[in-house]
């Protein structure tokens, strides 16, 4: 009997010891809070969204604000130009999505209210298919004819790079980043401006590798 109770008491601090350690498990899980998007913050310290909106900010209007606007002006009186963001190279070790920062430029282009944005090569391909299909439906009276009155090009393409340098050593980095845009006139293939934005990260106590 005392042994069947011994064993009895065991048993329930066994289980007792389990539950406290899956209840500690628990409070030690993941928590997840809500912050500002346009909230700067670094968990690798590597480029983020925070660098490609900063990028953009300071760049596009130094572009729009360059000899070239009046200029176009000038000669085409109050008709906006046409901007064509074609691509931006990463030149650095780091993955970077490159699509945030292109959408980033487009977006600052596009709220100027300066220019009118021309779409990249893929949102071409989607739209020529939609053009293709609202002009069959067209040639059997099923949608308006007004698809066949053509489309704009650009008048100028944007393009650059994203470079890097990395000074790193024992748990410390400072990383250095550079991104050149440059301008160029579709008319006749001349630079109209180029530019330059610089980041740099100070990353301390981090075992990333850059």
């Amino acid at each position: 009997m005392l042994r069947s109770n011994l064993l009895e008491k065991l048993t329930l601090a066994a289980v007792a010891c389990v539950l406290v350690a899956v209840v500690l498990a628990g409070c030690g899980g993941t928590k997840v809070a809500n912050v500002d998007p346009r909230t700067e913050g670094y968990i690798s310290g590597r480029w983020n969204d925070s660098d490609a909106r900063a990028v953009a900010e300071d760049l596009i209007p130094q572009c729009l604000e360059s000899p070239w606007l009046p200029e176009f002006r000038g000669q085409q009186g109050d008709q906006r130009p046409r901007v064509l963001v074609a691509y931006v190279e990463n030149n650095t070790s780091e993955h970077i999505s490159i699509d945030v920062f292109m959408n980033e430029l487009q977006r600052v282009l596009i709220n100027s209210g300066v220019v009118r944005f021309v779409a990249d090569e893929v949102v071409r391909e989607d739209l020529m298919r939609e053009v293709e299909w609202q002009r069959d439906m067209a040639a059997g009276g099923g949608v308006s004819r007004d698809v066949d009155r053509g489309v704009s090009g650009a008048d100028f393409m944007m393009m650059g790079a994203v470079n890097s340098v990395v000074d790193q050593g024992g748990g410390s980095a400072i990383v250095y980043y550079k991104v050149d845009l440059s301008l160029t006139d579709l008319r006749n293939w001349e630079k109209v401006w180029i530019g330059t934005a610089e980041r740099k990260h100070l990353v301390e106590g981090s075992k990333v590798r850059f």
